[in-house]
């Protein structure tokens, strides 16, 4: 493999270029490359992409002799010296900036190796990390000429804290520069011209151990990199005798303020934002992948200004300059480079999911920008709420992708759901399904005072109730958050549940939680299902007797993956249980439903917090892990099965499409034998019940789906078992 190997800070020096002979002795111990040395005659930092132009330039040949601590060469030379060449690796001076070193390197010098492979620039003398420094960097800037010239290309830059120089640390990071370097020429990322690695100087470095990540940008601003000079500092005048005019020179000192820079880096870091610049404050290496292009903003249309004649004064107002967004119909033929690809986040920035979606989005497509509306790209990727996707084009565009199913009534409405698996089971007596959801009636009831005509046309359920051996729970089947949601005994105690509820009108579709609101929507009046009540929860002291159910995010792929997400969630009653049947009541009484609910929003995010009432699965007291692996065993069975009878049983209410995924919320409840039962689906569920203290466990969730669903969209590579976060998601049905 040919590689051409440049810099901005020029050849051997102890103080401007101490690191490029550690990195060219690494080459040569760890690769079999063929290695080709072009470089600046000197140094040429802050100079960007920039050549010369109009100059010409003229090459010079050195021979280093010592080892990759010594600065010690041969030369300069006028032209190359074929006795040194076979003693020493020659090293090419260019009289250019680094940009004109790669251009010269890949088409004009060393010919007769054959083309250049791969160009890396670097290792530059400090970090090229955020705007500020990689957008001026000669390093970068070599490695960006390279791309245009249609060569694979690496910016390389090791960030130090001291001046001094650390042998060992810099043979350690130019090892794994090395390394790094042959696996990302070996994997090279879909659409990516460029990358930027940064490498951090420290005592701690280690090949393998130190932690290597992909990074965005971090897009920071600064002042004036210069500071004009005062009087005093100034040069004396002097009298210029042609003219006997007075000179007084206004000079700009060269001072950059790197303080203001580590701030932004601060700053960034205690938002919880990653990118490079927070990368290295962490030790860690820093992977960018770039495009060699700057990045045009997504506006289009013709601009239509006023004539205005010369000499006459006119008020430009806003009526006289316009943006018009569309395009004359005799004009669209001409309408040339459409936006390709863009990433858009159209939910809320305060959404509680926002910041996890971003930062994975970030993650694995730095190159694509993140928009809260669509442009109307030729690939879009849109994550919002229901009613602000285009349902029109997902059925025509299979270059549209969305974070939502159109038509899945089949599970997420209940008494659809419990259609859905009592005909499963009919036809499948052997599935889970069978005992993994509670007995189960549909009940229609128009008002309060139609309850016994809806009961006469529901008689089985009529006769069990009317048994009186268990209690009975009622839900809305159209309603979220626990909302509605009461139990019951008796037929009288029914009536007076359904005399109790107050209208209240909402058109909200899927889980965000109000807290307090028990209530019954209007829309969700007339549909609801009644099942037997599972009096026998599984019950742990340690938790002061309160019972639970289990928060289990399903990530539901195209036409169909089910995906279970390993992290589940444990929600507790606020307060501890009691078995309702126990209880000594009249016929009319309602049963309290004081610890029974265990959804957290009715009892307010500060009582939640106090009651410790949602705890991560895998870290519960009271339960062996094999327990524990028992009840997730039964929990993706369960989940595979519902999804298998959503699909075969009522195609209609439930059609999951190519070109869209979807996260789904499930509750669980697990009895006293340990036995899993499934409660309910949730489309659009509640992150926010997740709370702060366990904040990452959605990061993680956000960082598997786009590894599932938008790198694979957007033609991106994630070998299996690559991401720790993707194998956080268990396949449970694929077909």
């Amino acid at each position: 493999m040919h590689v051409l190997l440049t810099n901005d800070d020029g050849p051997l020096n102890d103080t401007a270029s101490p690191y490029i002979h550690y990195l060219v002795s690494a080459i040569a111990k760890h690769t079999n490359w063929d290695l080709s040395i072009v470089v600046p005659n000197t140094q040429r930092s802050w100079i960007g992409k920039a050549h010369f132009a109009g100059q010409n330039l003229t090459a010079s040949f050195i021979y280093p002799t010592g080892d990759e601590e010594s600065t010690t060469y041969l030369g300069p030379f006028a032209e190359p010296q074929e006795e040194l060449r076979k003693q020493y690796k020659e090293w090419s001076l260019i009289d250019g900036t680094p940009a004109s070193c790669s251009d010269i390197g890949i088409h004009h010098l060393y010919q007769e190796k054959g083309p250049v492979d791969l160009v890396i620039s670097g290792p530059n003398v400090g970090r090229n990390s955020s705007a500020t420094y990689i957008t001026s960097s000669g390093t970068v800037g070599a490695a960006m000429e390279a791309s245009l010239a249609g060569k694979l290309s690496i910016g390389l830059s090791y960030a130090f804290e001291t001046r001094e120089l650390k042998p060992d640390e810099l043979r350690e990071a130019s090892l794994i520069a090395v390394k790094l370097i042959e696996h990302l020429y070996q994997n090279w990322g879909q659409g990516v011209d460029l990358y930027s690695i940064n490498v951090p100087l420290h005592k701690e470095l280690k090949l393998g151990q130190t932690k290597i990540h992909y990074a965005p940008i971090l897009e920071n601003k600064w002042g004036s990199i210069f500071k004009s000079q005062s009087q005093s500092e100034q040069t004396k005048e002097t009298v210029d005798i042609v003219d006997v005019s007075v000179e007084k020179k206004i000079q700009f000192k060269w001072a950059p303020d790197f303080n203001t820079v580590h701030q932004t880096v601060l700053a960034s870091a205690a938002k919880g934002e990653w990118n490079d610049s927070v990368a290295l404050l962490n030790n860690c290496v820093s992977v960018t992948p770039l495009k060699a292009i700057f990045k045009d903003v997504a506006i289009s249309g013709e601009i239509k200004l006023e004539h205005i004649p010369y000499f006459k004064p006119t008020v430009l107002t806003k009526e006289s300059s316009a943006i018009h967004q569309t395009i004359p119909e005799q004009f669209q033929a001409l309408q040339i480079n459409p936006i390709e690809e863009e990433l858009v986040l159209s939910i809320p920035t305060s959404s509680y999911i926002y910041p996890a979606l971003q930062k994975s989005l970030s993650d694995h497509l730095p190159y694509l920008n993140i928009v809260s509306k669509s442009q109307k790209a030729v690939k879009t990727f849109q994550y919002g709420d229901y009613e602000d996707l285009d349902f029109d084009r997902v059925h025509s565009d299979s270059n549209y992708l969305i974070n939502s199913y159109i038509y899945r009534k089949a599970l997420i409405r209940k008494h659809y759901l419990a259609n859905t698996i009592h005909i499963h089971t009919v036809k499948n007596p052997s599935s889970i399904l069978r005992r993994a959801f509670p007995e189960s009636f549909n009940l229609e009831v128009d008002y309060a005072e139609f309850l016994e005509d809806s009961l006469d046309e529901c008689y089985e359920l009529r006769d069990e109730i009317n048994k009186g051996d268990s209690t009975w729970i009622l839900k809305p089947s159209m309603s979220d958050r626990g909302q509605g949601i009461r139990l019951f005994q008796t037929i009288d105690q029914l009536q007076t549940i359904f005399d109790s509820f107050e209208e209240e009108d909402t058109d909200a579709e899927g889980e965000e939680c109000t807290e307090g609101n028990n209530g019954v929507i209007t829309s969700q009046l007339r549909h609801f299902i009644v099942q037997k009540y599972i009096a026998d929860p599984l019950i742990l002291s340690e938790y002061q007797g309160k019972k639970f159910h289990l928060r289990v995010y399903v990530l539901a792929s195209g036409d169909l993956e089910v995906f279970v997400y390993k992290k589940m969630l444990t929600l507790f009653a606020a307060s501890p249980y009691t078995d309702p049947n126990q209880l000594d009541l009249d016929t009319e009484e309602e049963v309290p439903m004081f610890g029974h609910l265990t959804n957290t929003c009715l009892q307010g995010e500060e009582t939640a917090t106090v009651n410790n009432s949602v705890v991560e699965f895998w870290q519960l007291q009271g339960l062996t892990i094999t327990e524990k692996e028992l009840i997730f065993s039964q929990i993706k069975e369960i989940t595979g099965e519902l999804f298998k009878a959503a699909s075969t049983v009522d195609k209609i209410n439930f059609q999951p499409l190519g070109n869209a995924f979807e996260l789904y919320g499930l509750d669980f409840i697990v009895d006293s034998k340990l036995q899993v039962h499934v409660l309910e689906i949730n489309a659009f569920p509640d992150f926010k019940q997740t709370g702060d203290d366990l904040k990452g466990l959605i990061f993680d969730l956000c960082d598997g789906l786009v590894t599932k669903c938008v790198v694979p969209f957007f033609n991106g590579e994630v070998k299996e078992g690559e991401n720790d976060k993707e194998q956080l998601l268990v396949s449970v049905l694929k077909q």
